[in-house]
């Protein structure tokens, strides 16, 4: 790379999105996970067809990817364990392809297309591979994390709410947040200023009690949000 001279002006270009910066970036703790998530975004993004993803074999016969690796990544045990920690940390998903010689797991960036992408490959709708069939790939069981639970229950998450997210994150128990969704959930009240106040009142005052006995759903609205919910609140 001696002869580089600086990028153009005007040049293919691989996108990643802002919340990575935020919400992932700062949890890898190794550079092969950061150069897995980067070469399965480069390949996917490049891909022609329908379905955007990337195998650790594609990546490892990219001259550049092996080269990175080699250098600072581990080599291909590196490649392996970096794509292991970006399934963990949820931002790559993956499906495993068996039959007519494939037996492989191929990767995608956790986007809104990939996961209808996903959905579409495992319920016959669409096909990577010819006369392969999709078997489930072993991962380790988790909770939903805190970006899965915003998605499902508010909606797209902007860069400012994701480093409100990291930092909730930090300062809460996962079974807190969850249930601080399911709790704003049942007040109809779908918005995050509302989950931080009951995850801040349960910090400051403890949790109700959670026996058939506990407060009544106008009691949480109570305390949550101040009094009866108003329509669009």
């Amino acid at each position: 790379m001696n002869d580089f001279t600086g990028f153009p002006g005007i040049g293919k270009a691989t996108a990643i999105p802002n919340l990575f910066f935020s919400a992932v970036l700062p949890r890898l703790e190794s550079p092969d996970a950061l150069l897995a998530f980067l070469w399965v975004s480069r390949l996917a993004q490049a891909h022609r067809g329908e379905a955007r993803c990337a195998s650790a074999a594609a990546i490892w016969a990219e001259p550049a990817a092996r080269a990175s690796f080699e250098a600072f990544g581990g080599g291909k045990a590196g490649l392996d364990s970096g794509l292991a920690r970006c399934l963990e940390l949820r931002a790559l998903i993956a499906i495993r392809l068996r039959g007519a010689g494939v037996d492989e797991a191929v990767y995608f960036p956790n986007d809104p297309v990939s996961r209808r992408t996903v959905t579409r490959v495992r319920s016959g709708e669409l096909s990577l591979r010819p006369e392969t069939t999709v078997v489930p790939l072993e991962l380790p069981e988790q909770r939903p994390g805190i970006f899965r639970l915003y998605e499902e229950h508010i909606g797209t998450i902007t860069p400012m709410v994701g480093d409100r997210l990291v930092e909730a994150e930090d300062l809460y128990p996962a079974e807190w947040i969850e249930d601080a969704f399911r709790e704003a959930a049942e007040l109809n009240a779908r918005n995050w200023r509302y989950i931080e106040k009951i995850l801040r009142n349960w910090a400051e005052e403890g949790r109700p009690n959670e026996t058939p006995g506990r407060d009544s759903l106008e009691d949480r609205k109570r305390r949550y949000l101040g009094g009866a919910l108003r329509p669009g609140n």
